[in-house]
């Protein structure tokens, strides 16, 4: 998935980062995980040399059965050929992944240059399994979705964790068939490779715990969104969280400066206890900037889940509680109460 004019307070503004945003440290890193990363796009170009067969495609379905059946069907569509004889759909399967020849060696020279991203990511989940014991080690697929958008991909079928990510759409903001496809400008947020591990666990716990929470109001999703930012930070590196979840320094200075100003704004407008969820999408959603009425111009996306990661952090530090514990509650009103987050004052 995506990437002030507050240049003069930098300096403070990073003192300020690192006071707020580093609350967690302090604990060892725990020992890596050991996750099968399989580059299925490899696979695909292997075959880009000649005609795919009725056969190959077979062999793929029993060499990754879960997987290969919902990148087939779901990530590349071919669904829509249901009823199509198996010569038809291997025929056009075939053109398309020829066709795509030059997008595979243009990623094989990309991925050249970010050769550790995957010992960040076994790290990191390293990190996820200390803190949550019993956490199953997941299988990762690198897969190739023609510029459709699918950023990362979480299926828990049969009790197996598989993760996948699209190689092609995490290829920096300077890549040219991005424009030419009219891919979303906001992507460029979290186009970085360094930035997939984030995107994978960012994935996974919204899949895992929010039909657990099943956020009611604004306040509840702002919590639970909360909840999974802070424990993104804590399990990461910590030197550049912001970096990690799209935001530059002096974007993260301003939501860190005027947190009360739009805490007033949600108070104000009766937002936080609302539960017509077309009333506060817009401070949740992917995008540039955070379009609203009585919000400054330039205030970034996403703010609600910044506010819910502001609650979070007061919440655990007057609670004390563990991780497991802070996902266990899912009383939102509770845990506002209880951390005395109140950036109005």
């Amino acid at each position: 998935m995506q990437k002030n004019k507050f240049l003069g307070k930098l300096s403070k503004a990073l003192i300020v980062l690192t006071l707020l945003v580093f609350p967690f440290c302090g604990q060892s890193p725990a020992e890596p995980a050991k996750i099968e990363i399989i580059d299925f796009v490899i696979e695909l170009e292997d075959l880009s040399d000649r005609s795919i067969q009725v056969k190959d495609i077979q062999q793929f379905k029993e060499k990754y059965p879960r997987f290969f059946a919902l990148w087939f069907s779901e990530i590349m569509d071919y669904k829509k050929f249901q009823g199509f004889s198996d010569s038809f759909l291997t025929s056009n399967f075939s053109r398309l992944i020829q066709v795509n020849r030059p997008v595979f060696r243009a990623l094989n020279a990309h991925y050249s240059k970010y050769p550790n991203w995957n010992e960040s990511l076994n790290q990191q989940w390293g990190n996820l399994q200390r803190d949550f014991p019993g956490t199953s080690t997941p299988k990762v697929f690198a897969y190739f979705s023609q510029f459709s958008n699918y950023n990362t991909f979480y299926d828990s079928t049969n009790d197996q964790v598989i993760l996948g990510y699209s190689k092609e759409m995490f290829m920096n903001d300077t890549f040219p068939l991005y424009a030419m496809l009219e891919v979303p400008e906001f992507f460029n947020r979290y186009n970085d490779p360094k930035q997939i591990p984030t995107m994978l666990i960012w994935n996974y716990l919204s899949s895992k715990y929010k039909p657990l929470h099943n956020p009611e109001n604004m306040l509840g999703q702002a919590v639970l969104d909360g909840k999974i930012w802070a424990l993104l930070i804590h399990i990461s590196d910590q030197k550049n969280p912001h970096l990690n979840l799209g935001y530059t320094e002096e974007e993260w200075a301003f939501m860190e400066r005027d947190q009360g100003q739009m805490w007033k704004l949600f108070l104000q407008n009766d937002l936080l206890y609302s539960k017509n969820f077309n009333d506060y999408v817009r401070f949740f959603v992917y995008g540039n900037k955070t379009f609203a009425s009585g919000v400054p111009p330039e205030c970034p996306p996403m703010i609600g889940c910044f506010i819910g990661l502001k609650i979070i952090q007061k919440y655990m530090d007057e609670t004390d509680c563990t991780w497991a514990e802070l996902f266990s509650e899912t009383d939102a009103n509770k845990i506002l109460r209880l951390s005395g987050y109140n950036p109005a004052r």
